[in-house]
């Protein structure tokens, strides 16, 4: 995701320690972000003084959450690692200064979301309420499709492989299957309105205080959209 700022005046100050949980796949890449952030972060103080309309918070955090399920956006993994080279070569070859710098707030941000991932509430943690509700939908759907049994939500190369072979399956056919009920399960109809809306409202607001808290510890760190 990018989203991007406006003016090329208030840059943002960077430091190590928010280089950490930044979630890139490989060193090298992490590196080479980190040593364009600072290479961008400028000495002068500022503050902020933006909205979270103006810097777009609702929409990072419902970016986030989104991306946090690859099957529901991909239909397989290797469809997200391509969208995420492509992600990682604009960067380094065709965004101006003023889109790094808001990418770069925006890795920051969803680096501070993923290292929070640990004081999630009990209903939201794995194995709570919510991801029993999404597993219970994939098997609701794949029912529906005539694959009763099948464990869309297990995703070790051991049931793939025993999947493809017990419901005779092709691999297209099993990645056009899970992508299908992933899309399903993301709206949880298993849940009752109430119960969906509270376990997402938790979810969202979570998330939400999460990005408020960098954002009153790092307010030079903020690139606002454009």
């Amino acid at each position: 995701m990018f989203l991007s700022n406006k003016g090329a005046s208030d840059r943002p100050r960077v430091t190590i320690s928010m280089l950490n949980g930044l979630g890139f796949v490989d060193i090298g890449r992490a590196l080479l972000l980190g040593v364009s952030m600072l290479v961008l972060a400028v000495s002068a103080s500022c503050s902020n003084s933006y909205s979270e309309a103006e810097i777009g918070v609702e929409q990072l955090v419902d970016e986030y959450i989104e991306s946090r399920n690859v099957y529901v956006r991909y239909r397989t993994y290797d469809a997200e690692k391509e969208a995420r080279d492509a992600e990682y070569e604009w960067f380094q070859n065709e965004a101006n200064d003023q889109e790094r710098e808001r990418y770069i707030f925006e890795q920051l941000i969803k680096g501070r979301m993923i290292g929070a991932r640990e004081s999630l509430p009990d209903d939201l943690q794995p194995g709570g309420a919510l991801e029993l509700a999404y597993n219970d939908s994939l098997d609701e759907c794949a029912l529906s499709a005539g694959y009763e049994g099948i464990r869309l939500y297990d995703s070790s190369l051991t049931h793939f492989e025993t999947a493809l072979v017990e419901y005779q399956l092709t691999e297209d056919e099993y990645f056009d299957l899970k992508h299908k009920c992933a899309k399903y399960a993301i709206e949880y109809p298993t849940l009752s309105e109430s119960d969906r809306d509270r376990l997402l409202g938790l979810q969202r607001d979570f998330y939400l205080e999460i990005v408020r808290t960098f954002l009153e510890e790092n307010p030079d760190a903020v690139v606002p959209l454009q």
